[in-house]
């Protein structure tokens, strides 16, 4: 697929790499469970990823099909709802059967419980509000998006690229940064340069979690240099939030929630 330059001013997009232990794939192969997804700030369907891990030498999907599936918020006030625990499953994803409306603030976390009776719960994560972007400014090949992370707490963001030509995606990417050492400037300057005429960009912006961050910035750096949303699921030790609440470990995968700022441009 086509890759583009990608810049962000006010910190490098890999400064991640020295923040994130390195995993060797040296191991034993051991089947594991593997759970993923992200409910964003936008009202819709939120979907869920249940899988075995398989070995590197084998390119098959080992989708888990019967795990039972309960999303949960606490609202700011301290209060605990089930928001749904009807799932329609297709191939090991698991979708909720209506529509979510998402409140800015609540923090949310799921509960998988497997046909063993294991349950897996992942951590907490607070709803953060969208990324304000504040000035978008378009040349013939490139994009320049500025936008405002506020300088009074550590933000972290998952950037979502797709650039689209005659409606089918030939390039998708994600990329994670943070401002964790220079939060100086509350201002950010996004800048993908490269398209071309005819070519349709597609950015999310998503403002998450420090563990989320973690979880992704692991998926990134085991992909190497070029990541892509549909090869997530590696047979490595990608840790992230979620607890086997029998034996109180860290297992594969993570539930994040993050505040998204779509943006769509024409080129």
């Amino acid at each position: 697929m086509k890759k583009l330059p990608i810049y962000i001013i006010f910190i490098s997009f890999f400064t991640f790499i020295n923040c994130v232990e390195d995993i060797s794939q040296d191991f034993e192969f051991k089947e594991q469970v593997f759970i993923s997804g992200l409910l964003t700030s936008e009202e819709g369907f939120v979907s869920i990823q249940v899988q075995k891990t398989v070995p590197v030498t084998d390119t098959s999907f080992s989708a888990i099909n019967d795990a039972q599936i309960s999303l949960f918020t606490r609202d700011v006030s301290n209060n605990t709802s089930l928001v749904s625990d009807s799932f329609t499953i297709n191939n090991g994803i698991y979708t909720t059967s209506e529509m979510i409306t998402p409140i800015i603030g609540n923090t949310y976390w799921i509960e998988v419980l497997l046909q063993d009776q294991t349950v897996l719960i992942s951590e907490e994560e607070i709803l953060r509000p969208p990324i304000p972007i504040t000035d978008m400014v378009k040349t013939e090949d490139s994009i320049r998006i500025t936008f405002n992370g506020p300088i009074d707490v550590q933000n972290f963001y998952l950037i979502h690229l797709e650039i689209l030509k005659d409606g089918v995606i030939i390039s998708d990417e994600l990329i994670v940064s943070n401002d964790r050492i220079i939060n100086e400037e509350e201002e950010k300057i996004l800048v993908i340069t490269g398209m071309n005429e005819g070519e349709t960009l597609r950015v999310d912006i998503s403002n998450i979690n420090f563990t989320t961050f973690q979880f992704y910035s692991n998926v990134i750096s085991n992909q190497g240099n070029e990541p892509e949303v549909s090869s997530l699921f590696l047979p490595v030790n990608l840790v992230g939030n979620i607890t086997n609440t029998a034996t109180d470990e860290l297992v594969l995968g993570n539930f994040g929630v993050a505040g998204v700022t779509p943006i769509t441009i024409d080129f």
